[in-house]
């Protein structure tokens, strides 16, 4: 498994020239205030992440991958590690330049609001990664992204519309209880959306033709 988690990582290195430029890019757009380094840095590595589906598909990479022992469980499994990896890396950078940046506009450092950032931005880059694996895995990179998106904004659309027919209070408060016991709430979502994104991945890979 370790070697597949190495050929992720090594066909992530073969975009790497595109992906420093577009980290240029936004860096510039971070120290303006135009964006947040805390998550867009993250958002960015998931995206160039997926295309090592789309290298594996255009490969007939899985055809060749499952004739290993474990075939099947090891290729799912490398994925989510090698994101998980690749996102606890790239979070810790941001983290450094959104306080490197704060630092030399504000001339002070707010740890605290920094860190909320970071669970928060851990949270969403973990629920993006739980949603779209499935996903991409049963219909593949491409479709995956579309429907993904489809999803994301039919999600976005139905709770605009359910908010302006229900009080969202109770939510409201239910997500403020939470600030008390973060340090608990979220390592059991992380291992609930991860665990679960693994399991139907998984199930859906074994099942899948090539």
């Amino acid at each position: 498994m370790l070697g597949l988690i190495k050929k992720d990582f090594l066909v992530m290195k073969a975009n790497m020239k595109s992906m420093l430029m577009i980290f240029l890019v936004y860096f510039i757009m971070i120290v303006q205030g135009s964006f947040d380094a805390t998550f867009i840095i993250p958002f960015i590595g998931i995206m160039l992440f997926i295309s090592t589906f789309s290298y594996d598909d255009f490969n007939n990479w899985n055809a060749y991958a499952i004739t290993f022992p474990n075939g099947r469980k090891n290729i799912v499994k490398a994925k989510y590690i090698s994101s998980i990896i690749l996102t606890i890396i790239l979070i810790i950078l941001s983290l450094a330049i959104s306080i490197i940046v704060s630092y030399i506009k504000t001339n002070s450092i707010n740890l605290e609001e920094n860190v909320a950032s970071l669970m928060g931005t851990l949270l969403s880059s973990f629920i993006i990664i739980s949603l779209l694996y499935p996903i991409i895995f049963k219909f593949g990179a491409t479709n995956g992204r579309i429907i993904l998106f489809t999803m994301v904004f039919g999600v976005i659309g139905i709770i605009t519309l359910i908010s302006n027919f229900v009080n969202m209070t109770v939510f409201i408060n239910a997500i403020n209880m939470l600030d008390n016991c973060w340090y608990i709430a979220l390592p059991i979502m992380f291992v609930l959306l991860l665990g679960g994104s693994y399991l139907v991945s998984n199930k859906i890979y074994q099942n899948k033709e090539f």
